[in-house]
């Protein structure tokens, strides 16, 4: 039996988003800036679940991000803020999947955290 693409797994659908994203990569690990300064990015699609955006910086596989964006205009807007961690109007999540387009831009896929998920208590203080 012949499995299904990627699009007919997808618990949620993805909705074209062609919005500017700015983002920034929380990392733990680097104790003097524990923030990456703010990057500018475009969506092209978005669910419930995750968003896809290009840039021209290469987040790490894992990292966790701080993610502005107008979804508020979207039609699964109330679907975003009942699952996702919002904090400050902002979402966060973690990325899952980087390409290289080949022209010096990547697609990034990231993962929205939910709501519950165990992260560490003082994650607020990055969000800025």
């Amino acid at each position: 039996m012949e499995k299904g693409s990627a699009e007919d797994r997808r618990e949620f659908l993805r909705y074209s988003f062609d919005k500017p994203v700015t983002y920034k990569v929380i990392s733990a690990s680097n104790v003097k800036s524990p923030i990456s300064r703010a990057m500018d990015a475009v969506a092209k699609n978005l669910s419930a679940s995750g968003i896809l955006f290009t840039s021209n910086f290469i987040p790490e596989i894992s990292s966790i991000v701080v993610l502005e964006t107008d979804y508020r205009t979207t039609c699964i807007c109330r679907e975003i803020e009942e699952s996702a961690l919002i904090v400050k109007n902002r979402i966060i999540g973690k990325v899952v999947r980087v390409e290289d387009r080949g022209d010096g831009v990547y697609g990034v896929g990231v993962a929205f955290i939910k709501r519950l998920s165990d992260l560490p208590k003082n994650i607020e203080q990055f969000v800025t």
